[in-house]
């Protein structure tokens, strides 16, 4: 009787096992099914059978563009990294084809990706497509590269990573590059590369080296020269180019500390957006460049007719590269920087590091001051005016020189880049031109904000891709906290937030708390994410006048300046905070109000 009974639980178990495996089967069977229509439908612009699959409306989203804009599609490879009966961790990629292929890349790491699959009845569907960068980190980047003009560049990238994902390491990389070795602790490791993404299996530690070795053929499109452009004698590779690894431009977890050795046919200059020093060898000229704390992606510039010349400022190497003809010289510039550096250092202290580069790209044409990349400002073949009143007031320059204080990451990075940048024009522009400036400076950038139609369509914290609304907004914001808290508490928050170990919105809105003695964050977290600014509407009803928010609700406090019969004014303050709020008047001697009366508050008033 035992022995039957025994055989019969082996029976039962065996059978068990084979119907559970079968059935795990045949779910793992219809899941390759629907991703291979996911890459078929990718491939042939069915929107509809695209949707079905990848319920994501950013992925939506995404497709949609593609197919509006007609880009050619390139489905890529699929893998399946984690898999159970009821979830699954995906990878899938397609590369739009429409120009260069740094553009390529950031346009195509939009759908590229892990997204996690859930079962559903008889489908599988998409809940979630994981950050690239949620549990892993950069530690640091030795980048050795070998820069042909006019071809392109050859790079050994030694990674220094942390790996605590358990779906393995992903990072960007320009779509185009034809990889050699995927190495890890000088093994050879599974990778996937397609759709401007790197996927490692990579199991979880800290401290790993990873090896990438590529080769990359850079574009010479004279039509289109923005994010890379090799010239027989001039050319660059910006970081948009993803001509190296990392994750994007706005994640803390990619803030490495960079080593780069560079070779270049000698007779060029090069730079590297980093401090640097280089050395004639045999027929190279060869750079050695080291970052002066963790930073973002970075930029290569080189050009046959550049003439370097270098200063000294606080400690600071000054260097321009440029050619003999370029303006402003290089003398004006300086002194330009000289001056600005002292304006900002008296407001907001030293900034850290010990480089500045100004960096003549003659391949972009025509003038003006192109970007920031690193240390670097970037010009183009010919500068530009550096600061004016007239018609609109700018102080582009300062502008550039402005970022040094802040090196940001996460959520709001370009409020607290480029907002904070255009809030220090102002400042620049007092100095020269005196306090009327100022008034005019922010109507015009409110002009640029509700001109620009970004009112209703973009938020501070959201804007990653760098859209335009932090320039706008955001330097209101910055100049709607000093009212607040007072010229001097801000200047102070900021000396707080540069010394900051962890430059993110938190600590910043910690600073401006802390300086405050209150608690600033309701304030500041409402105009960043918000996609508006307030719009209100005001009445006056017998004893009281009313204000209504009609957009979104925003915590900020409202000054009504109430006038009286005998020609004097009475101000008062309420902290909105609701919807609709009222202030109680004398109705016998108010005669009239005026909202705002200072402009200091973006809004819109109905």
């Amino acid at each position: 009787m035992t022995i039957k009974y025994n055989l019969y639980l082996l029976l039962l178990f065996f059978f068990a096992v084979n119907f559970f495996s079968a059935q795990s089967n045949d779910k793992l069977d219809q899941l390759n099914q629907n991703l291979n229509l996911i890459d078929s439908a990718f491939q042939k612009g069915e929107i509809e059978s695209f949707n079905k699959f990848l319920t994501l409306e950013k992925t939506q989203n995404f497709y949609k563009t593609l197919i509006e804009k007609k880009f050619v599609r390139k489905a890529g490879a699929h893998k399946i990294i984690k898999f159970d009966n009821e979830s699954a961790f995906v990878f899938l990629c397609g590369t739009a084809l429409y120009g260069n292929s740094g553009d390529e890349t950031n346009f195509s790491t939009k759908y590229s990706g892990i997204y996690k699959f859930k079962k559903n009845k008889d489908s599988w569907k998409v809940v979630d497509q994981i950050p690239i960068d949620r549990l892993n980190k950069i530690q640091k980047q030795s980048i050795k590269i070998d820069v042909e003009p006019g071809h392109g560049i050859k790079v050994s990238d030694t990674l220094t990573i942390d790996v605590k994902d358990q779906i393995g390491f992903l990072v960007k990389l320009n779509h185009k590059a034809l990889l050699s070795d995927v190495l890890l602790s000088g093994q050879k490791v599974e990778y996937l590369f397609d759709g401007g993404l790197l996927w490692v299996d990579i199991k979880q530690n800290q401290g790993q080296q990873l090896i990438i070795n590529y080769t990359l053929l850079v574009e010479k499109d004279e039509k289109d020269r923005n994010s890379g452009y090799f010239g027989d004698t001039f050319g660059h590779l910006r970081n948009q180019y993803y001509w190296h690894p990392f994750f994007s431009y706005s994640s803390a977890n990619d803030r490495a500390d960079f080593t780069v050795h560079c070779s270049i046919p000698k007779g060029y200059g090069l730079s590297t957006s980093l401090p640097q020093e280089e050395k004639i060898i045999g027929d190279l000229n060869m750079i050695q460049a080291k970052s002066s704390g963790p930073t973002f992606a970075l930029s290569i510039y080189y050009d046959l007719e550049w003439a370097v010349k270098k200063f000294k400022k606080d400690k600071i190497d000054v260097v321009i590269y440029a050619t003999k003809d370029f303006e402003p010289s290089a003398e004006k510039l300086y002194d330009e920087y000289s001056k600005t550096y002292d304006t900002l250092k008296n407001y907001f202290g030293k900034p850290t590091g010990d480089f500045f580069g100004i960096v003549q790209d003659r391949s972009s044409g025509g003038n003006g001051w192109k970007n920031r990349s690193n240390s670097t400002i970037i010009a183009s073949e010919k500068g530009s005016y550096l600061i004016t009143d007239n018609p609109k007031p700018r102080a582009v320059f300062g502008h550039e020189i402005a970022h040094l204080w802040t090196n940001p990451h996460g959520e709001a990075t370009n409020f607290l880049t480029e907002g904070w940048a255009t809030y220090c024009e102002a400042i620049l522009l007092k100095s020269i031109y005196g306090n009327s400036i100022v008034h005019k400076f922010f109507e015009t950038q409110k002009q640029n904000y509700l001109e620009g139609n970004f009112n209703g369509t973009s938020s501070l914290a959201e804007d990653y891709g760098n859209n335009g609304v932090s320039y706008y907004k955001g330097t209101w914001l910055f100049y709607m906290i000093e009212d607040q808290i007072g010229k001097q508490n801000l200047q102070k928050a900021m000396v707080d937030f540069t010394n900051s170990s962890s430059q993110s919105i938190k600590s910043f809105i910690d600073c401006v708390s802390y300086r405050a003695d209150k608690n600033m964050a309701p304030f500041i977290n409402s105009w960043l994410k918000s996609k508006q600014i307030p719009e209100l509407k005001v009445e006056k009803s017998g004893r009281m006048i009313k204000i209504t928010q009609t957009s979104d609700i925003f915590i900020f406090p409202l000054k009504i300046r109430l006038n009286l019969r005998n020609g004097k004014y009475e101000e008062k303050i309420i902290n909105m905070k609701r919807r609709e709020q009222n202030i109680a008047i004398n109705n016998i001697s108010t005669v009239g109000y005026t909202v705002d009366p200072e402009n200091k508050l973006l809004m819109i008033l109905k």
